[in-house]
């Protein structure tokens, strides 16, 4: 469940990219980066997707392994604590800085794991 200060939308953020993302939530797996990586970001958006391998059709490459993905999200994309004020976060958000995947938004218990992940310091 997302809970404490990072859930607040805009808690301790400013910019243009930060989105509000619901205070409680119910994540559709277990918050933690390792099955962020398993079940939501290799499957919509590192292998095969558009943030994959070497060629990318974003300035985010999230590699083709979870190390390099947790590397490159943790090179600004992420800001611990914070899901709100995140990119990740505002890609992901319907209504935000785009609606990532394209053509298939995650679900709201799918995003609501990685914010819950972000929420509880976005740790490897």
């Amino acid at each position: 469940m997302l809970t404490g200060a990072g859930a607040l939308a805009g808690a301790g953020c400013s910019g243009d990219d930060c989105v509000e993302v619901p205070e409680t939530c119910t994540p559709q797996y277990e918050p933690t980066f390792d099955a962020v990586y398993a079940n939501t970001l290799s499957a919509s958006c590192a292998l095969g997707g558009c943030h994959g391998g070497t060629s990318t059709t974003s300035d985010l490459s999230m590699g083709s392994t979870a190390d390099e993905a947790y590397a490159a999200l943790s090179a600004g994309y992420v800001e611990p604590g914070d899901p709100g004020c995140s990119l990740v976060v505002a890609h992901l958000e319907p209504g935000g800085l785009g609606d990532m995947p394209p053509g298939d938004v995650l679900s709201e218990e799918e995003r609501c794991a990685v914010r819950t992940w972000i929420a509880e310091g976005a740790k490897r």
